[in-house]
């Protein structure tokens, strides 16, 4: 069932009234939690855990419909290095981003009755070359990811890992964290949690040339479209076969990821860029791109949801 229909089941074994659970929320009138309940609206986080509390029950209960089994979701666990080669990903879901006007962060809006990290997660966990999934999770939300795990049986997940103040800084976060558990020549997936429409041939073929070059990134070919380039005053044509804008997910080797760390670090410099193959770039290192779905969209906007919910259904 849905976080709405949870807050309604639950409010109804304590008999209690919208209008009882709106009076204690400090709403107006009961519409906001009739919205909630039906799921015409989302509820941010802290408003979420207030109902939780009111309700007396637990956020995970409310997201996954049962109570939480702290077993069921282990952090961090060293993952079984005797199969060989592993291939793990780390979902960057650490940002908060207002301009999809919503609530919450767009990686926890529900898209037909399912979360959009869950979408993402899905992705890799019933790919069957991915072995071990991360998530570097925004503060606060952690328990929700862990009833997302039990709900959807998510059962690669192995460890939630605190987001830093950029999405670089987050990778390093990751990175740090899971160095020890892998082999210099493990295979470590990067990928936004807002572009949820990863393809399981993008991820096979991701895969493929991140093991025969050492490092892989997805991009769009921008060969649909007539582009010029403005600046000075004066414009000039660029042939479009020539340009590729950057995608989600990306991979590389983690004895890769640890040499451009190091070399970032030892150069002093600074992680501004927006994603670990801007880092090698800007550090000098040869970028091996393959062309990933048109469909694997990156979800920003209120009419990125749009267009997500419509691809989705």
């Amino acid at each position: 069932m849905s976080v709405g229909a949870n807050i309604r089941k639950r409010r109804f074994e304590l008999k209690m009234s919208q209008q009882e659970l709106a009076d204690a929320m400090g709403y107006k009138t009961r519409s906001t939690i009739a919205k909630i309940e039906s799921g015409e609206n989302d509820i941010s986080q802290k408003k979420l855990q207030r109902i939780a509390a009111l309700l007396e029950t637990t956020v995970e209960a409310l997201v996954a419909g049962s109570s939480p089994v702290d077993d069921e979701v282990p952090t961090l666990v060293r993952p079984d290095m005797e199969d060989g080669h592993r291939n793990a990903v780390i979902i960057l879901a650490g940002g908060k981003s207002g301009r999809n006007k919503q609530n919450i962060p767009s990686q926890f809006i529900n898209i037909h009755d399912k979360p959009m990290i869950v979408y993402c997660m899905e992705a890799y966990q019933v790919h069957p070359a991915i072995d071990d999934i991360y998530v570097v999770c925004l503060k606060g939300w952690e328990d929700i990811v862990k009833a997302y795990a039990r709900q959807y049986r998510l059962t690669k997940l192995r460890g939630l890992i605190p987001g830093g103040s950029s999405g670089i800084a987050s990778l390093k976060n990751a990175v740090d964290c899971i160095k020890k558990r892998y082999t210099p020549e493990d295979t470590i997936i990067i990928q936004e949690a807002t572009r949820p429409l990863v393809n399981p041939e993008t991820i096979s073929k991701l895969l493929q040339v991140c093991a025969e070059k050492g490092s892989a990134t997805t991009c769009h070919m921008m060969n649909d479209y007539v582009q010029f380039n403005v600046s000075g005053g004066k414009t000039q044509y660029v042939d479009r076969d020539s340009i590729v804008a950057l995608q989600s997910p990306e991979a590389h080797r983690l004895s890769l990821i640890l040499d451009v760390f190091d070399k970032a670090r030892a150069q002093r410099h600074t992680l501004a860029e927006s994603c670990c193959t801007m880092l090698m770039y800007n550090l000098g290192y040869p970028i091996n791109f393959i062309e990933g779905g048109i469909n694997n969209i990156k979800i920003v906007r209120e009419e990125d949801l749009t267009v997500f919910s419509a691809l989705v259904k």
